[in-house]
């Protein structure tokens, strides 16, 4: 086994050069990160301002009909959740080994079989749908609209799953960076549409028709990128391997039980509050936990940078390089999501209030954020171990995550609804505590196979992720005064949540500064903060130079 790689043979992916070495891999990871987290952040400000502005022209039950929509295509998705991880795997390994030219069979048997997938997944759709909708007990005056919103993004999401397979290649390449610029480019555009077609009129439809458009440039512009970096590829039915065949239902297989589980779990309170109680009860779990879920997409792209990386090392040999791969990621992800969420679980209530205003629809939508921070950022906490069990080529050891949280669901909440009754606090309360257990119980499984001290991980990585929520909590303690001086008033709410912001923002960085960063990870940000700075004065050193007159 060794850190040290040769430099042939050479990749045919134009810009990639001779095979990366440890330095090498770092400044790629760190710059796929750094392009992931911007992407994200970016994508979470767009999300923000989306649904106060969906809700001014549809009501909660339409808006709830179109979180089921996602609820149940997300499951069409993970028909194909271990081919995309196949794709990125594999691509990623070719790529490591100067295979590229099998990438090819690998798309080409890929597509064909996410197709046939797809279409005898929508012809189930097609029957069963119209059942769903009674037993979700959708208005009569809604249901064709439900039929129309839940058919119509399931077909446009099979066709992203079967072509976006060329994004999962553009990942295993490590060009993310050109695919993070596609989805944002892609996303600003939908944004922009659902804007411009809810003033038209268009009602909740206007989800629809951008979400339609978004895809279609988005896959379109991926398979021009595939084409561009890779020379010679083909795809054709005659390029259907038996071989690349096994990749995916043994290897793919596995992650896509995994996958299926865990698209399951992480919307489990929301079914079960649409089953048990409403439709309504669905939309106010989706509108309590926007923030967290957006928030944790932001190191959740963090975690998609993990499995390329992991799998091109562990075809070189390279174990210490993925030993400190997986424990630093998972210092940084609990340190970036623990920033976000110390501040939401404190200020839930004002947050809710500045955002959606004082609605007695949502009057429980505080306590479902602040209930749901922790239990979010231990999920994304267990990223790191899930891409590497992936990358090693033994996704079944990530089996006992999702398997552990069903089991704890289904005991805590049968218990709650047995003692206290049928309720959305019971909901909440049960799956957030089964969350928590289940993501401990697999960090200990995991630091024990990779043979990484428990008591190394806890100091390094999870511990310094808990301590934003007692800064959250002693300043919310501190402006409680003037929280409950604002009450329900929207615009002091604001104002409230953004002094209560800076000031968190403020008091969090220190404390992260002085007493969470090792000298190692303070020279990094420094070098970060002299080069952004450095390329932001050159530029405008570069337009004085163009426009002497400020002209």
């Amino acid at each position: 086994m060794t850190d040290k790689v040769t430099t042939e043979p050479k990749s045919s992916v134009p810009g990639q050069g001779a095979r990366l070495d440890a330095g090498g891999m770092n400044r790629l990871v760190s710059r796929n990160i750094f392009s992931s987290v911007g992407a994200k952040l970016l994508y979470l400000v767009t999300r923000f301002f989306i649904p106060p502005i969906v809700l001014a022209y549809i009501s909660l039950e339409e808006y709830g009909i179109w979180a089921i929509s996602f609820i149940l295509i997300g499951y069409l998705g993970m028909s194909a959740f271990g081919v995309s991880n196949v794709y990125i795997r594999y691509v990623a390994q070719y790529h490591a080994q100067g295979e590229e030219h099998r990438i090819g069979d690998l798309l080409s048997t890929g597509l064909t079989v996410v197709s046939l997938i797809s279409v005898v997944a929508l012809a189930l759709l097609w029957i069963g749908l119209p059942t769903l909708i009674d037993a979700l007990s959708v208005s009569p005056e809604l249901q064709t609209t439900a039929f129309v919103l839940i058919f119509g993004s399931a077909a446009i999401f099979a066709l992203e799953l079967s072509w976006g397979a060329f994004a999962y290649v553009l990942t295993g390449l490590q060009r993310i960076v050109q695919q993070n610029q596609v989805w944002v480019g892609t996303f600003l555009l939908e944004t922009l549409l659902v804007v411009v077609f809810l003033v038209a009129g268009l009602g909740v439809y206007s989800l629809l028709y951008a979400f339609a458009i978004r895809y279609l440039v988005s896959i379109s512009v991926n398979v021009w990128l595939c084409f561009r970096n890779i020379p010679g590829l083909t795809i054709s039915l005659r390029r259907f391997n038996r071989a690349d065949l096994a990749l995916f239902y043994r290897y793919g297989g596995i992650v896509q039980l995994s996958g299926f589980l865990g698209m399951f779990l992480r919307s489990i309170e929301k079914l079960i509050a649409g089953l048990f109680i409403n439709v309504q009860a669905t939309g106010l779990f989706d509108v309590a936990q926007k923030f967290p879920v957006m928030a944790t997409s932001i190191p959740g792209s963090m975690n998609a940078v993990f499995l390329p990386a992991t799998s091109y090392m562990h075809s070189q040999e390279r174990r210490g390089e993925l030993l400190e791969l997986y424990f630093k990621g998972a210092r940084y992800i609990n340190l970036v999501t623990g920033f976000m969420m110390g501040f939401m679980a404190a200020f839930a209530a004002p947050l809710m209030v500045a955002w959606l205003g004082p609605n007695p629809e949502f009057a429980l939508a505080p306590l479902i954020l602040a209930c749901f921070t922790l239990p979010f950022q231990l999920n994304i906490l267990t990223g790191p171990a899930s891409n590497i069990y992936r990358g090693m080529g033994i996704p079944a050891r990530e089996l006992i995550y999702p398997l552990s949280q069903l089991a704890l669901v289904v005991i805590l909440v049968g218990a709650g609804f047995l003692i206290f009754g049928i309720d959305v606090v019971v909901i909440t309360l049960a799956v957030a505590l089964a969350m928590i257990l289940s993501a401990l119980i697999y960090m200990v499984y995991t630091n024990r196979f990779l043979e990484l001290g428990q008591g190394r991980f806890v100091r390094g990585a999870l511990l310094p992720g808990l301590w934003p929520y007692l800064t959250g909590f002693v300043l919310y303690l501190l402006a409680r005064p003037w929280i409950e001086s604002v009450g329900d008033d929207r615009w002091g709410s604001i104002v409230l949540v953004l002094v209560a912001g800076v000031v968190y923002c403020a008091l969090q960085a220190a404390i992260l500064w002085f007493f969470q960063f090792d000298a190692g990870e303070k020279d990094f940000v420094a070098v970060k903060v002299r080069g952004l700075t450095g390329r932001l004065g050159g530029a405008r050193l570069q337009r004085k130079r163009e426009h002497p007159n400020g002209h």
